[in-house]
């Protein structure tokens, strides 16, 4: 029998996403395509939920820097501070430890932190945006594929959204890049499915929402948030409209994404110099250096598609995109569509710095795909039975389990839970949570020693100053002088200096670190 180590929170948030989503296939079965939108959506809410809760503590990459990072703007949200008290002299100049930290863009951070203003400092809160954003994707990949194939492809399209095991990792904070790289796929996914609209419906209004969304998705990452407009340009050639009036509401939409996205960067060279030149430096190198060993070869990409997507989505998904061609309603969507996949992957299969989540900003997509090559075989297998009562049964019973299997719970279990005990990773850092969060020092306390990179993980459960070091001498006396409290947290380093040893006023703090990562 399957025993579960989920607490009651977790349960409970899986159970009522499962509840919904029968409701939502009965809905769908029906026809009654209102209510089963409202069930994916109250599905999508419990399942994501379930997610943002699987972990009692911030993750080390790069949720941790995520965190402090908003946390510092729920007091300035034009002033990214990871260290909000630079009290020591050293160089900042690291995005591991930069003062000012321009190392993203600020739109998910602003998210994060205007939940945090509103709801309060806590794990689940810093997941909330993603858990709202996963429920927006559900609709916007529903929408989307409903406009280019129809109904039954669309709700298959959202089954495979909610039920993504990687999806599920980023909302959860596990997976490298999580929050800023979820929040990056949701607005270019949202500026592809206004500009379907566009296309298909000719209204103007979808040329602004383009903009606003295009200019989001910037916002969050940078420049690949223009990729809806290289599917316009490819739309246009393919149509031979060569003449500028063609482009005058392209031209409107990038007008509104560069007015959305320049002043932040006009703001961050003008504010902080410094700190943006580096900043800027530093992304350029992605393309020709393999960055903090973010290393593969051409094909890592490829190689990663079932990661992805699932274990067959390799074998499947050129099949996958010839029958979409074959269903698509509007085939002169289909090549610029098919076009944003081929520059994403070819981008970043040519760039040095390599990671998993950089191609999965045309997961809808992909998605609609592989929901297409489903719905044929499926429809097949309705010719078959020949009995519209079996089907209906055979569909929700398959659909319910082909979402709890994708979602593979016992792999959850053995990643976020203490079911297997040599999960240290969750072990220690839940350890390293709740002693970050017992510290009860002198206001303006400066903690040394907390090894690796634990020093934001301190600084985000404590309002304490912390570094990864022994203080030098010259340091020491700065403190000194200033009057901050000084305390030291084990494990001690083997040689401690004698001008710490012979003052009395150095708190040495008893419990010791679970260190994970040591640099």
């Amino acid at each position: 029998m399957f025993k579960t180590y989920f607490d009651n929170t977790q349960l409970l948030c899986l159970v009522f996403g499962l509840f919904a989503l029968l409701f939502s296939i009965i809905c769908h079965i029906q026809k009654r395509d209102r209510w089963a939108l409202v069930g994916l959506a109250l599905a999508a809410f419990g399942v994501f939920s379930f997610g943002a809760l699987l972990d009692p503590f911030i993750n080390l990459w790069d949720e941790r820097f995520h965190a402090l990072v908003a946390k510092s703007m729920t007091e300035n949200p034009i002033k990214p501070m990871l260290y909000a008290d630079p009290v020591i002299d050293i160089d900042y100049n690291r995005w591991d430890r930069y003062h000012i930290w321009l190392h993203k863009q600020p739109l998910f951070l602003w998210q994060i932190a205007l939940c945090f203003k509103l709801f309060g400092i806590h794990e689940y809160v810093l997941r909330l945006p993603n858990v709202l954003m996963g429920m927006g994707l559900i609709l916007i990949a529903y929408r989307c594929a409903k406009l280019l194939v129809n109904r039954e492809v669309a709700f298959l399209t959202s089954i495979l959204v909610l039920s993504s095991s990687y999806y599920i990792s980023l909302i959860s904070g596990r997976q490298i890049l999580e929050h800023n790289d979820f929040s990056f796929t949701f607005y270019i996914s949202a500026s592809i499915w206004a500009w379907i609209e566009y296309q298909i419906s000719g209204k103007k209004k979808w040329v602004y929402w383009i903009g606003i969304f295009a200019g989001g998705a910037i916002l969050c990452k940078w420049l690949v948030g223009l990729l809806v407009y290289f599917g316009w340009g490819i739309y246009k050639l393919q149509a031979k409209q060569f003449h500028p009036k063609y482009y005058l509401d392209m031209i409107r939409a990038l007008v509104i994404t560069l007015l959305i996205a320049l002043p932040w960067q006009i703001y961050g060279f003008w504010r902080f110099p410094e700190v943006a030149k580096m900043v800027y430096a530093h992304n350029l190198l992605h393309f020709s250096t393999a960055l903090d060993g973010h290393r593969g070869d051409i094909w890592y990409h490829l190689d990663h598609i079932h990661r992805l997507y699932g274990r067959f989505a390799t074998l499947l998904i050129v099949p996958s995109f010839m029958i979409l061609y074959r269903e698509i309603k509007h085939k002169k969507l289909f090549f610029p569509l098919v076009s944003m996949i081929l520059v994403v992957y070819i981008f970043f299969s040519m760039a040095k710095t390599k990671m998993p989540s950089f191609t999965i900003v045309v997961s809808v997509i992909i998605f609609i795909a592989f929901a297409t090559l489903f719905y044929r075989l499926l429809e097949e297998l309705k010719n078959k039975l020949a009995k519209p009562k079996m089907f209906s049964a055979f569909l929700a019973v398959f659909l319910m389990v082909w979402v709890i299997w994708e979602l593979n719970l016992e792999g959850l279990q053995k990643q976020h839970t203490t079911w297997k005990s040599d999960n240290h990773y969750t072990y220690r850092l839940s350890h390293n949570r709740e002693l970050f969060k017992r510290l009860e020092l002198p206001e303006q306390t400066v903690i040394f020693n907390v090894y690796g990179r634990h020093y934001v993980e301190c600084m985000f459960y404590s309002p304490y100053t912390a570094y990864n070091h022994i203080p030098t001498e010259q340091q020491y006396q700065h403190l000194k002088k200033l009057k901050r409290p000084i305390a030291v947290l084990g494990p001690l380093p083997t040689e401690i200096p004698a001008y710490l040893q012979n003052d009395a006023e150095v708190i040495w703090l008893k419990e010791e670190l679970q260190a994970i990562d040591i640099d």
